[in-house]
C-alpha cells in the first residue's frame, strides 16, 4: 500500500508537470503568433535580419518548451506505469489478505479449536466427570449399605443378649472365685458349728434373733427395691424418648425465613435439652444412691440368711422353731442388730 501510494503521488506529481510544461509551449506559441501580427513593415534588409533573429530566438525556446514537455511526458508516462503496477500488487495483495483473513475466521479457528486447543479436552472431562460419578455413586451405594447395616444392629440390640455375651467372652473375670475354705488351726479339725450344750442355747437364741432380723430387713429392702425400680422407669422413659426424628430439619422451602422459622418452632416445641440433661442427671444420682442402698441392704440379707441357715441346718429347723415361742414372749432388746 505504501509503495501504490507512492508511485501513484509520484505519478500524479509528473501529471501536474507535464500539465505545466504544455501551458507553457500553448503559451509560448500564442506569444509568437500575437509578435508576427504587431510586427510593422521595414527597409526590406533590416526587415529581414530582424525576423531572422526574432525566428531564432522563438524556435530556441520552443524547441527547449518541447524538450522539456518530451522529458515530463517520458517521466509521467513512467511513473504512470510504476504506479499502475503498484496499484495491481497492492489489489492482489489486498484480494489475498482478505482472503486469508476469511479463512482463518470462517475454517482455521474452527480448526484450530477442534485440533489443538480442544483436542481431547470433552473426552477428558466427560471420562472425569464419569470418574467423579462412578465414585459418587459406588459412596452413595456403600453408605446405604452402611445405613442398612447400622439399621438392622438397632433393630437387633438386646441388652441381654450382649450382657450374656460379654459375660462368655471373659468368663474368667466374672466366673464367682472358689469358695473360701476353713483353715484348721495347730490340730483343730472340726469343721462344722457345735451345737451341744453349753453353746446350744445361744445359737437358738441367735438363730431367731437372725430370722425376725432378716424379716424387718427383707420389708425395708423391698420398699427400696420399689423406689429404686420406679426411679429406673423414670430414668427409661427420659432415655427412651423418640426424639431422634429430624426431619423437620431438612424440609425445603423457597424461603430462608420459613426455614428459620421452621427450625424455631421445631426447636421451642420440644422441653429444653439444658433442663431435661439436668433433671435426668439429677433423677440418675438418686437412682445410684438407691441401688447402692439395695445391694448394701441385699448383700447384708444375704450374709445373714447364709448364717440364719446354717445354724437352722445345725440345730435342727423345729428346736429353732420351738425355741422361738420362747424368744418371742420373753422379747429382745429393742435396736439390737446382728453382726
Amino acid at each position: 500500500m505504501k509503495t501504490y501510494h507512492m508511485y501513484n503521488a509520484d505519478s500524479i506529481s509528473a501529471q501536474s508537470k507535464l500539465k505545466e510544461a504544455e501551458k507553457q509551449e500553448e503559451k509560448q506559441i500564442g506569444k509568437s503568433v500575437k509578435q508576427e501580427d504587431r510586427q510593422t513593415p521595414r527597409s526590406p534588409d533590416s526587415t529581414s535580419n530582424v525576423r531572422i533573429e526574432e525566428k531564432h530566438v522563438r524556435r530556441s525556446s520552443v524547441k527547449k518548451i518541447e524538450k522539456m514537455k518530451e522529458k515530463r511526458q517520458a517521466k509521467y508516462t513512467e511513473n504512470k506505469l510504476k504506479a499502475i503496477k503498484a496499484r495491481n500488487e497492492y489489489l492482489l495483495a489486498l484480494e489475498a489478505t482478505n482472503a486469508s483473513v476469511f479463512k482463518y475466521y470462517i475454517h482455521d479457528l474452527s480448526d484450530l479449536i477442534d485440533q489443538c486447543c480442544d483436542l481431547g479436552y470433552h473426552a477428558s472431562l466427560n471420562r472425569a466427570l464419569r470418574t467423579f460419578l462412578s465414585a459418587e455413586l459406588n459412596l452413595e451405594q456403600s453408605k446405604h449399605e452402611g445405613l442398612d447395616a447400622i439399621e438392622n444392629a438397632v433393630e437387633n440390640l438386646d441388652a441381654t443378649s450382649d450382657k450374656q455375651r460379654l459375660m462368655e467372652m471373659y468368663n474368667s473375670v466374672f466366673c464367682p472365685p472358689m469358695k473360701f475354705e476353713f483353715q484348721p488351726h495347730m490340730g483343730d479339725m472340726a469343721s462344722q458349728l457345735c451345737a451341744q450344750q453349753p453353746v446350744q442355747s445361744e445359737l437358738v437364741q441367735r438363730c431367731q434373733q437372725l430370722q425376725s432380723r432378716l424379716s424387718t430387713l427383707k420389708i425395708e429392702n423391698e420398699e427400696v427395691k420399689k423406689t429404686m425400680e420406679a426411679t429406673l422407669q423414670t430414668i427409661q422413659d427420659i432415655v427412651t424418648v423418640e426424639d431422634f426424628d429430624v426431619s423437620d430439619c431438612f424440609q425445603y422451602s423457597n424461603s430462608m425465613e420459613s426455614v428459620k422459622s421452621t427450625v424455631s418452632e421445631t426447636f421451642m416445641s420440644k422441653p429444653s435439652i439444658a433442663k431435661r440433661r439436668a433433671n435426668q442427671q439429677e433423677t440418675e444420682q438418686f437412682y445410684f444412691t438407691k441401688m447402692k442402698e439395695y445391694l448394701e441392704g441385699r448383700n447384708l440379707i444375704t450374709k445373714l440368711q447364709a448364717k440364719h441357715d446354717l445354724l437352722q441346718k445345725t440345730l435342727g429347723e423345729s428346736e429353732c422353731k420351738h425355741s422361738a415361742r420362747g424368744l418371742a414372749v420373753r422379747g429382745r432388746p429393742e435396736g439390737k442388730a446382728e453382726p
